[in-house]
């Protein structure tokens, strides 16, 4: 029997649920990178163009299997578009607007709830992190040192994430979403100074 290939015709079981409960189970079981398109359309039985008819990319399929009702890599792009000098601004503030949905929340607890149980998620989810978040800001600083900057604005954010949406650690849990934007970009603003070149 020939299977359908491209996008999906009305009617008929698109493959949605089937690639994102394959690409649960590689990105577990291999990781972020050795969890490959075609292995995950082999596994869920699909073609793998509906993977971009669907989700558009793998960072976004991960985003979905792991159950994000955001892409964190969709928010970063968003806050590097414009001016350089106001992007810490941009990206207090799309981080803190984000998070602040309640779904949103209820993703990243429902990620870690996951990640106490298999360790190979949280594990998976990290490899996502510096691949497609860490690589981006790398890339987009440039210079020697752009990859410790890129780290420690990562883990600037994800530690304001944590203790605020998670742990609840005062005065981030009852601050308000403004007040949370006006500490967090500071933070973030002298590791996204332009630096010398070379350096």
């Amino acid at each position: 029997m020939n299977k359908t290939r491209g996008r999906p015709r009305t009617g008929t079981d698109d493959g949605r649920d089937r690639l994102l409960a394959a690409a649960r189970d590689l990105f577990a079981e291999r990781g972020y990178t050795g969890a490959t398109l075609r292995r995950i359309a082999e596994r869920a039985g699909c073609d793998p163009a509906l993977i971009a008819h669907h989700f558009g990319s793998k960072k976004e399929l991960f985003a979905r299997a792991m159950a994000l009702s955001l892409g964190p890599s969709m928010v970063l792009e968003e806050a590097l578009r414009g001016d350089p000098a106001m992007a810490p601004e941009r990206l207090a503030a799309l981080v803190v607007r984000a998070w602040e949905a309640p779904a949103v929340q209820g993703s990243l607890t429902q990620l870690l709830a996951t990640g106490m149980q298999h360790p190979e998620v949280l594990d998976a989810f990290r490899e996502y992190v510096e691949r497609e978040l860490v690589s981006r800001l790398v890339e987009y600083f440039g210079g020697t040192a752009a990859t410790e900057r890129a780290s420690a604005m990562i883990t600037i954010i994800i530690g304001i994430i944590f203790g605020r949406y998670v742990i609840g650690v005062e005065p981030l849990k009852s601050a308000s979403p403004e007040r949370l934007i006006e500490a967090l970009a500071p933070s973030l603003r002298p590791i996204a100074a332009p630096r010398p070149r070379g350096r």
